[in-house]
């Protein structure tokens, strides 16, 4: 089963500046998680990052990142986000 997701994929600036990295539960903007098993998609919700951390690296994933004047949605898989990580260390202030 092929998913097809729609979003940005510049993911750099959203992994450092929108504070997924940083919140504890992410309220107003979860992830929504897509989890396949033979022909079926189920779409869940996951409020921060460190359970979406708990998925394996393919695991596709829509996120918005609210801003003032507009929103932004991103696609990446849970792999996208654990690499970013491994080459940008958690500071302390950081959950992930």
């Amino acid at each position: 089963m092929n998913v097809i997701t729609v979003g940005r994929t510049d993911l750099d600036d959203y992994f450092r500046l929108s504070g997924i990295r940083e919140r504890k539960k992410l309220t107003h903007a979860p992830f929504l998680v897509f989890l396949l098993s033979e022909n079926t998609v189920e779409v869940t919700i996951v409020d921060n990052a460190k359970k979406l951390l708990e998925h394996s690296d393919e695991t596709h994933v829509m996120a918005q990142w609210s801003g003032q004047w507009r929103s932004d949605f991103f696609q990446f898989k849970v792999g996208d986000l654990r690499r970013y990580i491994a080459t940008h260390p958690p500071e302390k202030y950081q959950v992930v």
